[in-house]
């Protein structure tokens, strides 16, 4: 609907710039309606003419349009002279003076006239130039394109702010009570400040396991050098190092069974030297102390293969140097009497 009455207007532009030559000068279309206006003869009735534009000859003529009078100079006379012409009214009744909010609705009050008030003159100029578009551009639409346009003129209304709102009250404190405890009340005591937690004592390197002491006359497999050391010279003893893979070397594992294990060689060893195990097992995870030690006894004693047995004496010097024999327990208990004894 925006489009149709933009393309209305843009065509009833268009329409005055081609029609201007047509309805210019002093004659024209639009200033014949206001001067008919101005005096009072214009209908703007859509069922009859406009004086001095389409009206007949014979209808009444607007200005210019109008004939000369058919009297000039002294031939014109007043209809009354002196005495013959007598006022309309007497007295009290002939008032031309008015009261503030007495004149008629539209008017106001002028120096004691009621004459139109500014909202009057602009709303009736409004309605006189909307009564006159809509006339023309009627006109003009059904002689050229047979559409019925009507211009309506809205009145500009006042615009009223909205209230603004009212700001709202703060709340009002709450009343303290009336009756404050007889006794105050005892502040609180301050928490104890912690105390400081205590350095944590550096752990202690690790030593090696000491076994459990052994019943006497018990046989013992050590893993401490320097224990086994000790215990030799206690008892003047020598010394038998077994260098063994236990989870990994085969002949090792066939020494511990065939020999070690068995009571014939428990039963001559623990009477008549100490026995120390350097194991280097490949499975189990050894204690770091443990594992340092065996490996510099077998740099020392230059041990390459396993199982590797040494007779040593109680301050670690070699005796003999052997390894695993064949015929079980009682013949290497045989084999080691030759050694020591």
């Amino acid at each position: 609907m925006q489009k149709l009455h933009f393309a209305v207007l843009m065509l009833f532009c268009a329409l005055l710039v081609v029609a201007g030559p047509v309805f210019a000068g002093n004659g024209s279309y639009l200033d014949t309606i206001y001067q008919a206006s101005d005096d009072g003869t214009a209908n703007f009735d859509d069922s009859q003419c406009t004086p001095g534009v389409d009206c007949p000859e014979d209808q009444q003529c607007v200005g210019e349009d109008c004939a000369a009078p058919t009297c000039e100079g002294d031939e014109c006379k007043p209809a009354c002279e002196g005495d013959d012409c007598k006022p309309t009214c007497e007295g009290d009744e002939c008032k031309t003076t008015c009261e503030s909010g007495k004149c008629p609705a539209g008017q106001e009050c002028v120096d004691g006239k009621c004459v139109p008030t500014a909202e009057a003159k602009l709303k009736s100029m409004l309605e006189r130039i909307e009564n006159v578009l809509n006339r023309l551009i009627t006109r003009l639409m059904n002689k050229l394109l047979g559409i019925n346009v009507k211009i309506k003129v809205v009145e500009a209304k006042k615009v009223v702010p909205p209230p603004e709102p009212k700001p709202e009250e703060p709340e009002q404190p709450a009343k303290p009570p009336a009756d404050p405890p007889n006794q105050p009340t005892e502040p609180e005591k301050p928490a104890e400040p912690e105390k400081p937690a205590e350095p944590e004592k550096p752990a202690e390197p690790e030593k090696l396991a000491e076994p459990e002491p052994p019943a006497a006359n018990e046989y013992r497999e050590l893993t401490n050098f320097e224990e086994a050391k000790k215990l030799a010279k206690e008892k003047d003893q020598p010394i038998m190092m077994v260098f063994s893979g236990s989870d990994w070397c085969g002949w090792c594992k066939k020494f511990q069974a065939e020999i070690t294990s068995q009571p014939a060689f428990q039963n001559y060893a623990k009477d008549n030297m100490q026995t120390f195990i350097a194991d280097f097992p490949r499975t189990t995870q050894q204690p770091a102390e443990l594992e340092r030690q065996n490996q510099a006894l077998m740099q020392q004693y230059g041990v390459t293969g396993f199982p590797t047995v040494l007779i040593v004496d109680a301050d670690g010097k070699v005796i003999k140097k052997t390894g695993y024999i064949e015929g079980g327990a009682e013949n290497y208990v045989n084999h080691l009497k030759s050694i020591i004894e």
